[in-house]
């Protein structure tokens, strides 16, 4: 999906005589807080008046358990790429019986940038209703659809790969995270479960294993856990 670019500030026309001296210094201050302001996404400013009730409980949600901040609530509730294609909506708000999960994802993300596993993010496919899940080509127990997972890319710096798989073997079981890696270079991450699937990391890399190459030719779940949703 395409994203409406912040707005930007532009000044007014300039007085003329010694007005301009105290215009100047407004125009100034107003400048510089256009600069610190936060971006405003315009597709979800449309698209959020019609369920404010209940994106605010989400908010409300997420500020009670301390994680509203680690990711841009228009990202968060990014619903994927070709909500177009599927005559979906943009955004999506999964049911309030995944939230917990959501807290969960949203927790690790905080785990793996305190790590140093990632920096800035940006995320392209939260929750997953069953239709847009289909058309989307999604599993038929994506975690998407059926606990709560993020898709998302690194916004700078080079391909966390081998720290990710690093963290998800020493730290993954812990917080039931899989851990997806996808040939269009997003990566999927959740806590339904430990394990791993898809394309090669970088510099051409096995996707992630239990074990480092050479000591083990797989990657099952954890077999403590319960059964798996599908990747995707």
């Amino acid at each position: 999906m395409s994203i409406a670019p912040a707005a930007t500030c532009k000044p007014a026309t300039p007085p003329a005589g010694l007005a301009a001296v105290a215009w100047l210094l407004v125009s100034a201050l107003s400048l510089a807080g256009c600069a610190q302001a936060p971006h405003v996404d315009a597709a979800f400013e449309r698209w959020r008046p019609a369920r404010a009730d209940a994106v605010a409980a989400l908010e409300s949600h997420l500020v009670q358990h301390g994680v509203v901040s680690v990711l841009p609530l228009h990202e968060l509730l990014r619903s994927a790429s070709s909500w177009q294609d599927c005559a979906a909506e943009p955004f999506a708000l999964p049911p309030p019986a995944q939230w917990p999960a959501v807290v969960s994802v949203l927790r690790l993300v905080q785990a793996l940038r305190a790590a140093g596993v990632i920096g800035a993010i940006e995320v392209h496919s939260g929750y997953r209703d069953a239709a847009l899940n289909a058309c989307a080509g999604g599993a038929a127990r994506s975690a998407h659809l059926l606990h709560f997972a993020i898709d998302f890319t690194p916004r700078a710096g080079a391909d966390p790969g081998e720290a990710l798989c690093a963290f998800w073997r020493s730290e993954g079981a812990g917080w039931r995270m899989g851990l997806g890696r996808y040939a269009s270079g997003r990566i999927h991450i959740d806590t339904a479960g430990h394990r791993s699937w898809g394309a090669p990391v970088a510099g051409g890399a096995a996707p992630c294993r239990l074990k480092p190459a050479g000591e083990q030719a797989a990657s099952p779940a954890s077999p403590a856990s319960p059964p798996q949703p599908d990747a995707r």
